[in-house]
């Protein structure tokens, strides 16, 4: 499998190490001469953007103050807000996941991509027009 991102870029960072690469997109589709990337999509875990979302107070706003520290107390490595609230009546489902979304639309206003990424982005486009 060809990565679409080269091992010079992973090598840039020390938290971009080859041990990152799942967290890239694979693609074996199109041959390498032919290859054309029409979009590129990744999650916002702070692997390539800047941490943007409080997912405390989403968490918070969500479950509540109370259950919510109750939750985050059972499990200190994270809480799976989905897996939560599966089981709720539909009313108080579709409550929360309009807070989710409140919370991830003010994460993308305030989402900026990671500087080594953007000196990567800007190194290609200079390198593919012949420009700076």
């Amino acid at each position: 499998m060809r990565s679409v991102l080269c091992k010079s870029f992973l090598s840039l960072h020390p938290k971009h190490r080859p041990s990152s690469i799942s967290h890239f997109a694979m693609s074996t589709a199109v041959p390498a001469a032919r290859a054309r990337i029409r979009g590129v999509v990744f999650d916002m875990d702070g692997t390539l953007t800047v941490p943007a979302i409080d997912f405390a107070a989403m968490y918070n706003a969500v479950l509540g103050e109370d259950e919510y520290r109750r939750i985050k107390a059972e499990n200190p490595s994270g809480i799976d807000i989905l897996h939560h609230i599966e089981n709720w009546s539909p009313d108080r489902q579709r409550k929360a996941y309009e807070i989710i979304v409140d919370h991830e639309r003010q994460g993308l206003d305030r989402l900026q991509i990671m500087p080594v990424l953007q000196s990567y982005v800007g190194f290609w486009i200079r390198r593919k027009s012949g420009g700076g």
